[in-house]
């Protein structure tokens, strides 16, 4: 197995039920070796707490939406703690840093996180993240992901899957891989394409 002397962000995407948790999960077992550390992370860093979060199984029940004021201040304390997470850990060597989801989630599902900001001025603020080295994409048939997860409407699926092959259009560093294919050859592309990128 290649050992990779640099830090590496990758950033898994995709819908609910596209298959994360399983691709991630792997990912961490064929690369433990090429690694000194392997860092997981759901959505965004947590500098100095533990990470509390748990699962929402039913994303689209929320009961309100927070106000703009709340939302701004929000993504503004994301921008903080991303930007402070990857000045931190970019120095770093030979360290591989998996992100599940990633702040442009507030894009693709604002009613996820009570969002309330327009797409225009929260695209603005995600321009000042820091990018992922790599961002992966997963997609299968809505069939099959239904089938995996029943926490969205088809309708609202469809939509999000939309959104997200319209965001993986814009991005040089993207990877589209499809779960309904099987891992070993997934993992074999991803790592292919990390050695692409840095070694």
């Amino acid at each position: 197995m290649t050992k990779f002397k640099s830090t590496i962000v990758i950033a898994v995407i995709g819908v609910d039920g596209s298959g994360k948790s399983s691709l991630i999960k792997e990912l961490n077992k064929i690369l433990k070796k090429s690694y000194i550390t392997i860092k997981n992370l759901h959505l965004r860093p947590y500098l100095f707490l533990t990470d509390k979060r748990t699962v929402i199984n039913k994303p689209h029940n929320q009961k309100r939406l927070l106000t703009r004021i709340e939302s701004f201040m929000m993504i503004i304390i994301w921008l903080i703690i991303y930007r402070i997470f990857f000045f931190i850990n970019l120095h770093k060597k030979n360290q591989l840093i998996i992100f599940d989801r990633y702040a442009n989630d507030l894009l693709v599902d604002n009613i996820r996180y009570q969002y309330n900001l327009s797409k225009k001025v929260t695209q603005l603020i995600l321009n000042l993240f820091p990018e992922p080295n790599l961002w992966i994409l997963l997609k299968a048939p809505v069939q099959i992901i239904q089938k995996r997860k029943k926490e969205l409407p088809t309708k609202e699926l469809k939509r999000q899957m939309k959104e997200y092959l319209n965001f993986s259009k814009k991005k040089d560093n993207m990877l589209v891989v499809n779960t309904n294919l099987k891992m070993k050859k997934n993992i074999s592309l991803i790592i292919k394409k990390m050695k692409s990128i840095v070694i």
